[in-house]
């Protein structure tokens, strides 16, 4: 069974920022097991290993940990700096959210003094070293890796103090604006919340629960308006070497509602006679997530995972359940590494 680092590390974050009652010992409890899930999620040598699951989910345990003023062993923290000065974090192409993500945990660990002052120094310069290379990724829309990495970038700049200078940070934050109705899972609001309010994960940190007010009211939703008619996707599945010989092993229009998302549409192709398109996914905190196609399955062991592109070679910003095509949309479903 694979290490639960980055759920675990989600659930301490989120029960941290709720305030809860003086009951220390179930969270010691889950502390104690987070810490033994980053011993567990790495193999090899610090220098030459590598997380079992993800640069992502071991930074998120560091963060975690941290925030819950909790020490990490330097063991532990230099196998993030390691990868970090030679460039092993990412996924996809898209190192944003990762690098981030890491970077939130160097600087909560070198701003309440969890390190020595050598430590420290490194830190504090590798978060910095982070915040400028996810300026540098910054596209034209204000975008900083996709949609959902933004949120992540933006808390960087406010966590290490670089958002009244760093020029990224006002775009980011106006595309963020013009494209909150991407964040409709309890895990992407997450993400972007604490930056609405000018803050970062490194202020759970901080909070002072006796002085929270409760502030809580209900909120009436309005259901989402109809839309009418069918569209046609072209659905595209290419598999490259050295997992296939033949790189494109399906190429079919797939007639679906005019409201449907991706999703829909791997269940429409499915349905599609002759009965030869196969998916399965597997729900995560961000909603669906595609692991298996024609039978062909995605594996952390291969260091592989099924890409959501639009045609030519777009990656979409969205997942499986989120994304809604256009009528006529090439969409292709590529086995791609990491």
């Amino acid at each position: 069974e694979w290490p639960q680092t980055g759920r675990l590390a989600l659930y301490l974050l989120g029960l941290r920022a709720t305030c809860p009652p003086p009951e220390p010992h179930p969270q010691r409890s889950l502390v104690t097991w987070l810490k033994y899930y980053l011993e567990e999620d790495w193999t090899g040598s610090r220098r030459h290993g590598h997380p079992v699951t993800s640069y992502y989910q071991y930074g998120l345990g560091v963060l975690a940990l941290c925030v819950h003023h909790k020490r990490v062993r330097e063991e532990v923290i230099r196998r993030l700096l390691t990868a970090q000065h030679h460039g092993r974090l990412g996924h996809g192409g898209n190192t944003v959210d990762t690098e981030a993500v890491v970077a939130l945990a160097f600087a909560c660990l070198e701003k309440k003094r969890l390190v020595g002052a050598g430590l420290a120094a490194e830190l504090r310069a590798a978060a910095h070293r982070a915040s400028r290379s996810m300026a540098e990724a910054q596209g034209p829309d204000g975008i900083i890796g996709n949609i959902y990495s933004t949120p992540w970038a933006l808390q960087v700049f406010l966590a290490t103090g670089m958002c009244q200078t760093e020029p990224a940070y006002g775009p980011a934050m106006a595309a963020l604006l013009d494209n909150l109705d991407a964040f409709s899972t309890a895990a992407t609001m997450a993400q972007v919340l604490p930056v609405l309010h000018g803050r970062s994960y490194l202020d759970i940190a901080s909070l002072h629960c006796q002085e929270e007010p409760d502030m809580l009211t209900p909120m009436a939703m309005e259901p989402p308006t109809e839309v009418l008619g069918n569209k046609t996707v072209q659905l595209v599945v290419e598999c490259p070497p050295p997992w296939c010989s033949q790189l494109r092993l399906y190429d079919r229009p797939v007639p679906v509602p005019a409201a449907a998302s991706l999703l829909d549409v791997l269940w429409a192709a499915a349905a599609q006679e002759p009965h030869n398109f196969t998916f399965d996914t597997q729900d995560t905190s961000q909603g669906p997530f595609l692991t298996q196609v024609l039978g062909l399955e995605a594996r952390q062991q291969k260091r592989n995972y099924w890409q959501l592109l639009t045609a030519p070679n777009t990656p979409l910003q969205m997942g499986v359940a989120d994304y809604r095509p256009r009528d006529g949309e090439t969409l292709i479903l590529r086995l791609s590494g990491w």
